[in-house]
């Protein structure tokens, strides 16, 4: 972790002059807002339990103490856009946080294993959703979700700048290289305020395959607070899988409209 941010103060002097190569066909991607993209994230956020606040999660119900959404495990999500349509997942191989953004409503409801084997939905209650009015204000301030938070920023900062919402970091491109396992690599960094910023996106050939994020900064308080985070990325295409854009059999939509 130390050699990372060192890395990443070096990567903030450079002046370097040069160019992404193989992070710009991603970028058009995104910018076309129409993608599949599946990763694991195997350093997932530290989960903090209060077992004096009781919360309701899937199938295990009020058992906070056994509730698989509360054990560090890594992540895995799907990102799936079609201009306006979205569907989004994140979780555990049986167990799921999931939305859907459809015709100016979000569908949000948990997927998870259920004792036939099979998943199961809840939404209000099982096997019912209702909809909410999507939120087109928050989406202009703060940009569009891509999962879990760490991923979401690792994806923005490849979008181009002139569709990043104003709450959006920029980030610069600072290095290129090729790693010892033969990899090849683009460094992209950013500063605001007291907190630094670091990305390096491999590739195997022209192929996205891993993503390493980084940050450090000073709290309010003068506390040093890091966080970093390692993606695998499964897919990332510019076709969507348009099977997910539809709420799933076994979950009824039943908003009052």
């Amino acid at each position: 972790m130390k050699i990372f941010f060192t890395l990443m103060t070096a990567l903030l002097i450079l002046s370097a002059q040069v160019h992404a190569a193989k992070i710009d066909a991603y970028q058009k991607i995104l910018d076309g807002g129409r993608y599949t993209i599946r990763y694991e994230n195997f350093t997932p956020a530290e989960r903090i339990t209060n077992r004096n606040v009781v919360e309701l999660y899937g199938k295990n119900g009020l058992a906070v103490g056994t509730n698989n959404f509360f054990l560090n495990r890594p992540l895995s999500g799907m990102i799936v856009g079609d201009g306006e349509n979205r569907y989004e997942e994140v979780g555990y191989k049986d167990f799921f946080q999931c939305r859907l953004v459809k015709g100016g409503e979000n569908f949000i409801f948990t997927k998870y294993v259920g004792k036939r084997g099979g998943f199961e939905y809840f939404g209000d209650k099982k096997g019912k959703v209702t909809a909410n009015p999507r939120n087109y204000l928050v989406e202009l301030l703060s940009g569009i979700s891509f999962g879990d938070v760490n991923f979401t920023e690792m994806m923005t900062a490849i979008i181009s700048d002139a569709k990043k919402s104003s709450a959006q970091k920029k980030y610069k491109l600072m290095a290129s290289g090729t790693t010892p396992d033969g990899l090849t690599y683009e460094d992209f960094a950013t500063r605001e305020g007291d907190t630094v910023s670091a990305i390096r996106y491999c590739f195997d050939g022209d192929d996205l395959k891993k993503i390493f994020f980084a940050s450090y900064g000073r709290n309010e308080f003068g506390e040093l607070k890091a966080r970093r985070c390692l993606v695998k990325i499964l897919e990332f295409t510019a076709t969507p899988a348009g099977n997910f854009l539809n709420l799933p059999a076994g979950l009824v939509d039943v908003t009052k409209r």
